[in-house]
């Protein structure tokens, strides 16, 4: 038995350092863009002023320096130890100099000057007192929620009529239906656009909770149909036999029974309309409207990227959205395999 686990030791060491550098270069853009929403500039990195040694020339320091300084930079270091002191009274403050006439940027120049050092979290500080981050989040919340409940109740009314009645084009109307995932998002853009504006719901609450409610559909619909198959019809029918109706006997027996897959398809529909941006950029165009996908591209336009508040609204965002996945993951696991299995 030693000498078998003194053979498989380095098997397993080799494993274990493959998927630890398999770990550590998954999570890298993670702890870069947490280091980049620290930054007081508005570029991405500083690394311009040491450059790294010439090929051949490099050691193994010289590559830690670099992997160290792409996760946690020098400056930003130094920011956090130096905080920025204030003026002293005593110490007369420089004069900007006078803008030139031939220069467009020079306005902006001497209003940075005159701004001083600024804290190292002065990304988060300035991502909700000086912009519109927390009506974006409230447009996301709204939209989110108002799509993955409505998209949710169509999807188990046609699902449960999918695994309960049999009606004339059944077979057709479910492939069809399935067959639609197959056309990339993308290409529904155009017809989407077309039907919310004939519907005058353009740059609306409305039109963009529709056309997000009825993507989902096909998924969801396929889901709540593979639960609804594994519910014992008799179930509905001791109810029928008791006084309720279908309906009722729908809402009130067999929905409380499917919560997994409930659960699973609201999730699906929330995570898709919180993180769209095709739709929302296509049907959107009032600031005060747009979700959180949206208005972060203020902040990387063509002539202003200001990467350090656009990684620090990605971490706000992404944090809320790990607790939600780290809490629903039991039932995410659940709902996909629930009704998988038949009998």
């Amino acid at each position: 038995m030693s000498r078998i686990a003194t053979s498989s030791l380095p098997r397993l060491a080799l494993v274990h350092g493959i998927l630890l550098f398999a770990c550590a270069l998954s999570t890298f853009p993670i702890f870069r863009v947490v280091a980049i929403s620290f930054r007081n500039t508005d570029t991405v990195s500083s690394m311009a002023s040491r450059p790294f040694p010439p090929r051949g020339e490099a050691t193994v320091l010289d590559y830690l320096k670099f992997i160290g300084d792409a996760i946690v930079p020098k400056d930003l270091i130094d920011a956090m130890r130096q905080p920025p002191a204030a003026p002293s009274e005593a110490t007369a403050p420089e004069e900007t100099p006078a803008p030139a006439a031939d220069d467009p940027f020079a306005e902006l120049d001497a209003a940075s000057a005159e701004t001083g050092p600024r804290a190292w979290y002065s990304n988060y500080t300035d991502l909700f007192t000086r912009h519109l981050f927390l009506q974006w989040i409230y447009n996301s919340l709204i939209i989110s929620i108002s799509a993955s409940l409505i998209g949710v109740f169509l999807a188990a009314t046609a699902a449960y009529a999918f695994a309960r009645f049999d009606f004339p084009g059944k077979r057709f109307a479910s492939g069809f239906m399935f067959m639609t995932q197959m056309i990339p998002a993308p290409l529904m853009i155009i017809p989407v656009y077309l039907v919310i504006k004939s519907l005058n719901l353009g740059n609306s609450y409305a039109g963009l909770v529709i056309a997000m409610s009825v993507t989902t559909l096909p998924f969801s619909i396929m889901v709540l149909k593979g639960y609804f198959e594994t519910v014992p019809k008799s179930l509905e029918e001791a109810a029928r036999v008791d006084g309720c109706s279908a309906a009722s006997a729908f809402f009130r027996i067999l929905l409380p029974l499917s919560t997994p897959a409930l659960a699973i398809a609201f999730l699906f529909s929330f995570t898709y309309a919180w993180s769209e941006f095709l739709l929302a950029s296509t049907l959107i165009d009032d600031v005060s409207l747009r979700p959180w996908t949206l208005g972060l591209m203020e902040f990387s336009g063509s002539y202003d990227a200001r990467w350090g508040l656009f990684a620090a609204g990605s971490v706000v965002i992404a944090l809320p959205s790990m607790a939600l996945f780290l809490y629903s993951s039991r039932f995410v696991v659940s709902g996909l395999t629930v009704g998988s299995v038949k009998g």
